[in-house]
């Protein structure tokens, strides 16, 4: 594989640090510092983005923050990937009427992003934000690959591959996942919202991989519900389908207030399965060759 460019690499880091934190500004030295780019090297990328509009720099406090054309970029994308503006209205509904905060995630390489939310925060959850990104590692993001064709390139980053691989015909039985609430999982969303503020800091990614791992030591993702059991759930997640059978986005319920009944649970994930059906439906999508479940 060919090796990035520094200076691309760079204005990707600059530009998703600032899709990140939406509301503030920064200034050069701020940037600079939370990035892990020299001041020089971070003026020089900042000048660019400027000069085409997809930063804007305030011209009394010398602060930084995204513009405008931006917003042309996400409009062409939504205009191109119709499945994101349907699966938001969506989310609306389902926020509406489940009383829980509902996000509309997708994978974007060694992450993934969340593209949208509806719905109040829970207090007794951890907030999820337009922006964040998770790292797409085991046990996270099983939603994005119970339907691949190879799921062994997620797998193979597993402890226990054997026990994710149940997981995921779990899943595909099913139509949707759940995750169980653990205290690495609150902790997880705490980190990730520290190192979106200081994306160049060591010791927070540090604090990221080893919550992660810990995760993945532990019995997140239910296999089975268990018609008298009792589940405290953290997120229940759908998929949306693309052109070609792939999982393009997913669609998921998170801020729950206690713990969940099964047959509560199941209401749920078949309405958040209903749901991704039809917006894959609605985008043109195609449901892949292991059918979802009825």
């Amino acid at each position: 594989m060919s090796r990035p460019a520094l200076a691309a690499t760079r204005a990707l880091a600059v530009l998703n640090f600032l899709a990140g934190n939406p509301t503030e500004d920064f200034t050069l030295s701020d940037l600079a510092r939370r990035l892990g780019i020299n001041v020089a090297s971070a003026h020089a990328i900042l000048g660019v983005l400027v000069d085409g509009g997809y930063v804007v720099r305030h011209p009394r406090r010398r602060t930084y923050a995204l513009g405008p054309a931006v917003v042309a970029l996400g409009d062409a994308a939504l205009e191109r990937h119709a499945a994101i503006d349907l699966a938001r209205d969506a989310a609306r509904s389902l926020a509406a009427s489940t009383g829980l905060e509902v996000a509309v995630t997708a994978p974007a390489g060694e992450h993934i992003v969340f593209l949208a939310r509806a719905g109040d925060h829970s207090a007794r959850g951890v907030p999820v934000h337009v922006g964040q990104r998770v790292p797409f590692v085991p046990p996270l993001g099983s939603v994005f690959v119970a339907w691949s064709d190879d799921p062994s390139w997620w797998l193979d980053r597993s402890t226990d591959a054997d026990a994710l691989a149940e997981v995921l015909v779990g899943i595909r039985q099913r139509g949707y996942s759940v995750a169980l609430e653990a205290d690495a999982r609150k902790g997880l969303g705490r980190a990730l919202d520290d190192l979106a503020a200081s994306p160049s800091s060591p010791d927070l990614q540090d604090t990221v991989d080893a919550l992660v791992a810990d995760l993945a030591d532990r019995e997140y993702q239910v296999r089975e519900l268990e018609s008298a059991a009792a589940y405290d759930v953290s997120m229940v997640a759908a998929p949306v389908f693309g052109a070609s059978g792939e999982v393009i986005l997913a669609i998921a319920a998170v801020g729950f207030r206690g713990p969940l009944a099964a047959g509560e649970v199941a209401a749920l994930g078949e309405q958040l399965r209903d749901a991704g059906l039809v917006v894959t439906r609605k985008s043109r999508g195609r449901l892949p060759s292991v059918a979802v479940a009825p």
